[in-house]
C-alpha cells in the first residue's frame, strides 16, 4: 500500500484475530487506494437515494424484505448489548430497513447508517456490509479496520444472504457506534448473524424453489431436515436448480455436479421413489451413495403438484435409519384449497417441532385443525392437551399450567398436581386464545419455552418437558402487544409461522360441510332443501363452523321426513337475514377484486413473483394488496 497512509493505522488493521480477517482487510484497502481512488482522511456525506428510490428497491427486492422484516426485528432482540442497530441490505449494499433504539438514531443517521444509504466498498471504503458483499462471508470491521477515517467511531459485522444461484442477494449487519467495544466482543454477535442470514437464505431458498423437488442432505442422519441440512432443488429434468451455501460445499466435493444422475448414479425418478413416503412426502432419512465415494443421509420435499407421481412407489433397497420414525398418514375431510394448504403447512411445520400460531375468527376451526395435525405429524397414540387461555379464571391459570407442588398453598392437592404442560409431554400443547393469558403467566410460559422445563408452583425443582407447540389466537396480537397486554418476546417465540384460518363465509366447500356436519348431528339421514342451502351457503356466519353447528342442529330436530325446510330454521337466524344489508358498492368490488386475486394466485400456485409479474406490478406492492383484502398467503 502506498504511503500516504499515515503510520500506526495499517498496523492497526492488521493487529486482527485471524490470518482470513487480515487478509480481506487488507485486500479491501487496497481496492479502496489503487481501484477506488479513495483517502483514508476523505470526509463526504453519505449518500442516501431518495425515499421513492428505497420504495422502488424496496418493490424489487419484496421476497426478500417481506420474509426479513420480522427477523431483523428478532436478531434486534437478540442483540442484548446496548448500542447495536440491526441493518439489511440488498445485494449492491443499498440499506433496504433498520431497527434501532429511537434515543440512538441521530448518531447511527450522522454517521450514515439509515434506510437507502449506500454501503458499497466504492462508496464508503473499507466497512462491514460493502466488504462482506466482496468476501461473501461473514465479517466484522472494528474501528480503524474502516478504510475511512470518519468511520473508525464504527464497529459493524455483517454476513452475506445467498440466493438458490449461490450469489448474494442481501446483507445483515448489526452495528454500533461505541468507543467500549473490543474486537472479541463481537465473536458472539458474528456467529448470531451468520445464523440469522443462514435462516433467511433457507426462507428464501424454500420460496424460491416452491415448484421444485427439494432435497435434504447431511452427514448425520438426525440432522436431515433440521435447520443444519444442506437443500438442494431438483429441476424436474434432474438438473439442479439451486442450492444452499452449505449444499454447494458438498457439491464441489462431488466435482460440481449440475445433474442429479452425476452425483447418486440414479436419476431423479428413482432418487425421489426412493425417498418418498407412500403418501408422497418426504420419508425418513435415508442413506445415499454419492458418485465417487461416500454416504450421505437424505430426505425430500415434493410440491403438490407433482407428489401423486410419487405415491405408492417405493425401492426395495431404501433402508429408513431407525432413529427417526416415518410421520404417520392423515388428512383432512374438507376440500376447501385454503383450508387444506393451512393443513399441509401446518403440518410440515408441527414435524420439524416449529411453532404455529393459527389466527382466526372465534368458532373457524383453529382447535379442528390443530388436532388434525396433530394427528398427522405425531399419531393419535401421542397426548394432545388443549387449553382455553380465555374460559380459566386469572388466579387459576398459573396452577392449571404449570401444576403445583403438595400444600403449595391452601386447598392444594396433597400431592401435588403436575399441570396441563407436563400432560403434554411427548405430543403437542395446543393453547386456544392465548392473547387472553395474563402476563404473569406469559412469562412462565415463556420460561418453559426457553428452558423446556416447568416448575410447579410452590416447588424450586424444574422437570423437564418436551413438546410441540400450536397457539390461537381472534385477537391482533400485534396490537396486544403495542397497547402492553401481550409480551412481544413471546409472540416472537409462538411465532414460528402464522398461519390464518379462513372464516366459514370465505370457504369454498360450504355446501359439502353441511352435508357432512347433518350425517353426524342426526341419527338419521338428513338433507336440505335447495332453497334452503341456498341459503346457508350465502349466510354470512358471524359464529363461524359453531354457529352454523347450532343451526343445523335445531333444524335436524324438526325436519319432517329428513327433508329441512326454510321454517325448520331457528327464529334468530331468520332474524339475522333480515338485518343483514346488501352490500355496498364499495364491498361488491372489493370482494371481487379479491377473488379475482386469489384465483390469479391460486393459478400461478402462490408463487409472488410469478404473480407480481403477471400484474405487471412490484412485489412489494403485491403483499400490500394481499393485506389490504385480506389476502394470507398460502
Amino acid at each position: 500500500m502506498s504511503g500516504n497512509i499515515p503510520g500506526g493505522r495499517i498496523e492497526a488493521a492488521l493487529q486482527l484475530s485471524g490470518g482470513a480477517q487480515n487478509r480481506a482487510v487488507l485486500e479491501s484497502w487496497q481496492r479502496c487506494e489503487e481501484r477506488f481512488g479513495l483517502a483514508h482522511d476523505t470526509l463526504r456525506r453519505p449518500e442516501v437515494i431518495s425515499e421513492s428510490q428505497t420504495r422502488q428497491l424496496r418493490d424489487r427486492n419484496g421476497r426478500l424484505y417481506h420474509h426479513a422484516h420480522d427477523l431483523v426485528r428478532t436478531l434486534y432482540r437478540k442483540i442484548d448489548a446496548s448500542g447495536y442497530a440491526v441493518f439489511l441490505t440488498d445485494n449492491s449494499g443499498v440499506i433496504l430497513d433498520s431497527v434501532a433504539a429511537h434515543s440512538l438514531l441521530p448518531s447511527f443517521r450522522t454517521n450514515g447508517l439509515l434506510p437507502g444509504a449506500v454501503w458499497s466498498e466504492e462508496r464508503e471504503g473499507t466497512n462491514g456490509i460493502g466488504t462482506c458483499i466482496v468476501e461473501g462471508r461473514a465479517i466484522t470491521i472494528h474501528k480503524d479496520e474502516h478504510f475511512l477515517a470518519q468511520h473508525s467511531v464504527l464497529t459493524c459485522t455483517a454476513a452475506p444472504v445467498f440466493d438458490p444461484d449461490g450469489k448474494v442477494c442481501s446483507v445483515l449487519d448489526v452495528s454500533a457506534v461505541r468507543e467500549d467495544i473490543k474486537r472479541p466482543d463481537c465473536l458472539r454477535v458474528r456467529g448470531m448473524v451468520a445464523d440469522y442470514a443462514d435462516a433467511l437464505e433457507r426462507i428464501l431458498f424454500f420460496d424460491e424453489r416452491a415448484g421444485d423437488v427439494i432435497l435434504h442432505l447431511h452427514p448425520d442422519a438426525r440432522h436431515v431436515g433440521s435447520t443444519r441440512d444442506a437443500m438442494i432443488s431438483i429441476a424436474p429434468d434432474g438438473t439442479i436448480s439451486g442450492a444452499t451455501s452449505t449444499a454447494r460445499r458438498i457439491l464441489a466435493a462431488a466435482n460440481n455436479s449440475t445433474d442429479i444422475s452425476q452425483m447418486f448414479e440414479m436419476d431423479v425418478e428413482n432418487l425421489v421413489a426412493k425417498l418418498a413416503n407412500p403418501d408422497g412426502q418426504g420419508a425418513s432419512a435415508t442413506p445415499l451413495n454419492i458418485a465417487g465415494g461416500g454416504v450421505l443421509f437424505g430426505s425430500v420435499t415434493i410440491p403438490e403438484r407433482m407428489r401423486r407421481r410419487y405415491v405408492g412407489r417405493s425401492t426395495p433397497t431404501a433402508r429408513k435409519a431407525p432413529s427417526l420414525p416415518a410421520r404417520p398418514v392423515a388428512d383432512i375431510p374438507d376440500k376447501d384449497a385454503a383450508l387444506r394448504r393451512i393443513f399441509e403447512i401446518g403440518t410440515r411445520l408441527h414435524a420439524k417441532d416449529i411453532n404455529v400460531l393459527m389466527s382466526g375468527e372465534t368458532g373457524s376451526g383453529k382447535e379442528y385443525l390443530a388436532r388434525h395435525i396433530h394427528v398427522a405429524t405425531l399419531g393419535k397414540s401421542k397426548p394432545f392437551v388443549a387449553i382455553n387461555c380465555a374460559a380459566l379464571p386469572e388466579g387459576l391459570i398459573e396452577n392449571e399450567l404449570f401444576g403445583h407442588a403438595g400444600g403449595a398453598f391452601t386447598g392444594a392437592a396433597r400431592d401435588g398436581f403436575g399441570g396441563r404442560i407436563r400432560e403434554a409431554n411427548g405430543g403437542t400443547l395446543f393453547l386456544d386464545e392465548i392473547g387472553d393469558m395474563p402476563l404473569a403467566a406469559q412469562g412462565r410460559l415463556l420460561r418453559v419455552l426457553e428452558s423446556r422445563t416447568v416448575e410447579p408452583l410452590g416447588s424450586t425443582k424444574s422437570v423437564p418437558v418436551d413438546f410441540r407447540l400450536i397457539c390461537a389466537s381472534n385477537v391482533d396480537l400485534n396490537r396486544a402487544v403495542a397497547e402492553g397486554k401481550f409480551r412481544e418476546d413471546l409472540l416472537y417465540r409462538i411465532k414460528g409461522a402464522r398461519l390464518a384460518v379462513p372464516p366459514l363465509r370465505e370457504r369454498s366447500d360450504l355446501a359439502d360441510l353441511i352435508g357432512r356436519l347433518l350425517a353426524v348431528l342426526s341419527d338419521d339421514y338428513v338433507q336440505c332443501e335447495d332453497d334452503v342451502l341456498a341459503l346457508l351457503t350465502t349466510h354470512g356466519w358471524p359464529g363461524n363452523v359453531r354457529e352454523l353447528i347450532n343451526v343445523l342442529q335445531y333444524a335436524a330436530v324438526f325436519a319432517e321426513d329428513g327433508v329441512i325446510e326454510r321454517h325448520h330454521l331457528p327464529d334468530d337466524f331468520h332474524a339475522m337475514q333480515a338485518d343483514e344489508e346488501a352490500p355496498t358498492p364499495r364491498q361488491t368490488m372489493a370482494r371481487a377484486e379479491a377473488d379475482a386475486l386469489r384465483q390469479l394466485l391460486e393459478d400461478q400456485q402462490w408463487h409472488i413473483s410469478n404473480t407480481a409479474k403477471a400484474l405487471g406490478i412490484g412485489r412489494n406492492t403485491l403483499y400490500r394488496r394481499m393485506a389490504r383484502l385480506g389476502i394470507e398467503r398460502r
